[in-house]
């Protein structure tokens, strides 16, 4: 699982059975909800400090429940995580560096019973989650070869800052899970890289060449169905 910090604004998970017989029916389900109401802003005010910083997000970093399914060889899990999710790059470029750099994600894992949830195909401990959100920035110039006065004097600087809000939503499928009370966990991870593509701490707040992530609100729905043999198989390819 990740190592760095991870967070969760509102997660409810809601369980339905369906069963096909001559008609539609549908068996008893459960319900259980980890809600926070935080979420990710933008400081949207120009010429302050923190312009384009991004704030709120809750300490809260997974949803970790138990799913009872009945026995069955047909029974499948679908998974779906919904998030808001936020993006902060900040590049600024100097006469001694004239290119800058950084990304920002938001990557979801979701593990059942411990093993990855298609369509992660990453290891039993080290899955790979799914981004829901990345960007890479870079800015360059070649002012400074052509601005005699502020070359001479040092002070030649272009910054760009770019923040994002964007809601986001995936899938993820267990097919034939069997019954029993099976682990279900969900959680998500801001991943940086800084100018040298190398993994660096996010940040939240307004600095130079750096990159930063939030996310929330959001909401976790998982459903339960029924896959039989006369239906189309759950193909899940590489």
């Amino acid at each position: 699982m990740p190592n760095n910090t991870t967070k969760i604004l509102l997660a409810t998970v809601v369980v339905t059975a369906l069963a096909l017989t001559t008609g539609w029916s549908q068996s008893s389900g459960s319900f259980t909800a980890t809600i926070s109401s935080t979420q990710c802003t933008i400081n949207t005010t120009p010429g302050l400090p923190n312009s384009g910083g991004l704030s709120g997000g809750s300490p809260v970093h997974m949803l970790d429940t138990y799913i009872q399914t009945p026995n069955s060889k047909f029974t499948t899990l679908l998974i779906t995580p919904s998030l808001v999710t936020g993006l902060f790059n900040n590049t600024e470029v100097t006469q001694a560096m004239d290119t800058s750099g950084n990304s920002a994600a938001v990557r979801v894992f979701v593990t059942l019973d411990g093993k990855p949830v298609a369509p992660d195909a990453g290891p039993v401990n080290a899955p790979n989650g799914i981004i829901y959100d990345q960007r890479f920035q870079q800015l360059s110039t070649n002012i400074f070869d052509q601005i005699a006065t502020c070359s001479v004097n040092n002070n030649c600087s272009i910054d760009l800052v770019e923040s994002t809000l964007a809601a986001h939503s995936f899938n993820f499928v267990a097919p034939n899970v069997g019954g029993g009370n099976h682990h279900l966990v969900v959680q998500w991870a801001f991943q940086c890289t800084d100018n040298a593509g190398l993994p660096t701490a996010c940040t939240t707040a307004y600095t130079a060449n750096t990159a930063g992530a939030c996310a929330g609100p959001g909401s976790v729905t998982v459903t339960q169905v029924k896959n039989f043999s006369q239906d189309a198989p759950i193909v899940i390819g590489p």
